[in-house]
């Protein structure tokens, strides 16, 4: 009887520890825009666009290596 009553306080125990909570006020992460750095003033969204050129010229690549061994494969 008290095996069962042992496990469940452990078991209420853990899940107390791991409870958490996250608040993010109505202003989370719009610091950034309000302040820009002057680098981020002077490139605008150039890397931005760079990167996402990037990753499509990427995904387009491996898209052709895919289509490439499925021609293969047949």
């Amino acid at each position: 009887m008290m095996r069962p009553l042992v496990i469940f306080s452990l078991c209420l125990f853990l899940i107390g520890i791991c409870v958490a909570q996250v608040n993010f006020s109505p202003n989370w992460g719009k610091r950034a825009l309000n302040n820009p750095s002057s680098e981020d003033k002077d490139n605008g969204c150039k890397e931005s666009v760079d990167t996402l050129i990037l990753i499509y010229k990427l995904i387009q690549s491996e898209a052709q290596k895919l289509l490439e061994c499925e021609k293969l494969s047949n």
